[in-house]
């Protein structure tokens, strides 16, 4: 018997107002198994991590996380559920200190019964902001930065964090350091990633599954070596 889906796509067609920009999305992301959604500027990758989290409008289809159907719900019950987004341009807050991003989203989203992962678990993660948590987290390097968002979207019971182009303004190496730890999270925690990323050699390394979207829909769907001999591997 196959083990279930985390988090399961079905048919997803979502736009802004009259706009539709996806059409029929549908993919699955294993528990503990990073996804990379890849594909040209303006396909609809951003499109559909918002949709997923309920942030613009949804026609038709379905969103299931651990075998819930969570598409009718609001935001706030989505995350709550355990979806996380780790926006494009680093989700922080930029005026508070490294502890109090950690404490302000700790006490919103650590308060359910099941929570997993607190600040402790968060710093242990990331050490370099351990010793550093009364520095403003907007005069933090690039890097410093994205570890942060990347330990807020962790809080509490995370089962599936989507994230945005977390390399943007990343040195190379600094690149390699945040996916391999996006990768080590996933597998330890049994969390489940969708990784949107133009820096395709990066996130091909630590894909489990890749899905190409095209003009909102999706072209190729299966394994990393599989995406590299399909024929729309030239999209790259």
């Amino acid at each position: 018997m196959s083990e279930p889906a985390l988090l399961d796509v079905k048919c997803l067609v979502a736009g802004y107002g009259n706009k539709t920009v996806l059409h029929d999305v549908s993919f699955q992301v294993m528990p503990g198994k990073v996804l990379t959604l890849l594909g040209h500027n303006g396909c609809g990758k951003t499109t559909t991590l918002k949709a997923i989290l309920g942030l613009n409008d949804r026609a038709k289809g379905e969103v299931w996380l651990g075998g819930r159907r969570v598409d009718q719900e609001p935001v706030s019950a989505r995350v709550a559920q355990g979806l996380r987004l780790l926006p494009e341009g680093r989700g922080i807050f930029a005026t508070l200190t490294i502890g109090e991003n950690l404490d302000v989203v700790a006490d919103r989203n650590c308060r359910v019964p099941d929570s997993r992962i607190g600040v402790q678990e968060v710093l242990k993660l990331f050490p370099a902001l351990a010793g550093r948590l009364s520095t403003l987290a907007g005069s933090l390097s690039g890097g410093q930065q994205q570890m942060l968002a990347l330990g807020l979207a962790l809080l509490g019971s995370p089962r599936c964090i989507l994230l945005d182009e977390p390399s943007i303004g990343l040195a190379p190496n600094l690149v390699e350091r945040l996916f391999d730890m996006v990768r080590e999270v996933c597998r330890s925690a049994g969390v489940g990633a969708v990784l949107v990323e133009q820096n395709v050699s990066a996130s091909m390394k630590i894909a489990d599954h890749v899905t190409i979207l095209n003009n909102g829909a999706v072209v190729f769907d299966g394994s990393p070596d599989e995406a590299r001999e399909s024929n729309f591997w030239h999209f790259f």
